[in-house]
């Protein structure tokens, strides 16, 4: 009889104990899990900051990638946002991709990864590439050479408007990613559509209607951080000021409508041509301003000339007919202690000195 009892005693503590190690068990994994999830809040707090600091798209985009490769742990990363007008996704930021795929990866609605989260508004995960047939569709069934990796692509939207999508491949760990992934980085997606749109915003308050180039009091502004800056740190900075050649003879033959579509054609090269630290504005009428941050003299002649070359070069369809344009530039460096008033007079007697002396030329 005591044996008896003394084994149910047994099997009681034994059943005791095994309950409790394993209630801590329990215990320890929700623990686990509880600070994974306080972790993921308190990186997505800080890089929502970090992105919602920004206004400004070329500031903002790259600090949004930064902050996706952060959160998703990974090697590669892009932003693609829908243009309206031309109905493409265009890549305007990315990491760990090759020059040529920025400038040439553009994607309709509904074509490839990107195309098809962009129509559908619903993110896509991808853990083997080689295996899935709307990845190989786009690159043509040709897998050959390509490694075998895990992809998420999310949408960027506002109120149901599709800005963009964000797509994500090779986890540093070399993991897959996984369904608590796409949660996190969907909420990040949602706050950066939030701050996409509020730079968008912005830019039409800062920029001309008809070329998309800054307007002149946003200009003055950067100018004057410029000099700051410079002042302060000692950084060289040049400024660009250019004059469309005979545009009022232009005008009064060919109409003010092809005036205007001479102006988007000289933005547009401006910005292909410019860097993306530039500050290209237009200064009034048909005379246009560029600030080229840590820029001296002879680097500034350069990027000068090589816009010039392209402007002249170039040609614009109008009514049926081709159309040239021709400027010329005036450079000026900034020297310390020199005032906004005084940089920009010095580049508009160089500007003056390269009509004078034939037009069609970069002054300095």
């Amino acid at each position: 009889m005591i044996r008896e009892t003394v084994l149910i005693i047994a099997f009681i503590v034994l059943g005791a104990g095994y309950l409790f190690f394993n209630h801590i068990k329990r215990l320890k994994n929700q623990k686990k899990k509880l600070q994974s999830a306080i972790d993921d809040l308190k990186l997505l707090q800080g890089v929502s900051k970090e992105v919602s600091s920004k206004l400004e798209m070329s500031q903002l985009l790259p600090s949004i990638m930064e902050a996706f490769v952060r959160a998703g742990n990974v090697k590669k990363g892009s932003i693609m946002l829908y243009d309206r007008e031309k109905d493409l996704l265009e890549i305007k930021t990315a990491k760990g991709l090759s020059q040529r795929a920025i400038d040439n990866v553009k994607l309709h609605l509904g074509e490839g990864i990107g195309g098809r989260v962009a129509e559908t508004g619903e993110s896509i995960l991808i853990n083997d590439t080689t295996k899935n047939s709307v990845y190989k569709d786009f690159f043509s069934g040709d897998m050959k050479g390509r490694p075998r990796e895990t992809l998420l692509c999310l949408p960027l939207m506002f109120k149901g408007e599709i800005l963009g999508v964000v797509t994500l491949d090779s986890k540093i760990s070399g993991q897959q990613f996984i369904r608590n992934d796409e949660r996190l980085l969907s909420i990040l997606a949602s706050q950066s559509a939030i701050s996409i749109n509020n730079a968008r915003t912005y830019e039409l308050a800062i920029t001309d209607g008809l070329t998309k180039l800054y307007i002149r009091r946003y200009f003055f502004n950067r100018l004057n951080e410029e000099i700051e800056k410079s002042s302060r740190y000692r950084h060289p900075f040049s400024l660009l000021f250019l004059d469309i050649d005979h545009f009022k003879e232009f005008n009064d033959t060919y109409g003010h409508q092809m005036g205007d579509k001479a102006l988007i054609h000289l933005s547009k090269i401006m910005i292909d041509k410019t860097r993306t630290v530039d500050i290209c504005a237009r200064y009034g009428g048909e005379e246009f301003i560029i600030i080229l941050p840590e820029t001296q003299k002879d680097s500034g002649l350069i990027l000068a000339e090589r816009l010039r070359k392209s402007i002249e070069v170039s040609s614009f369809v109008g009514l049926g007919h081709e159309y040239k344009i021709r400027v010329s530039i005036g450079l000026a460096e900034y020297r310390q202690d020199m005032t906004s008033k005084e940089l920009i007079k010095e580049a508009d007697k160089n500007l003056y000195k390269a009509k004078e002396t034939g037009r069609n030329k970069v002054i300095s």
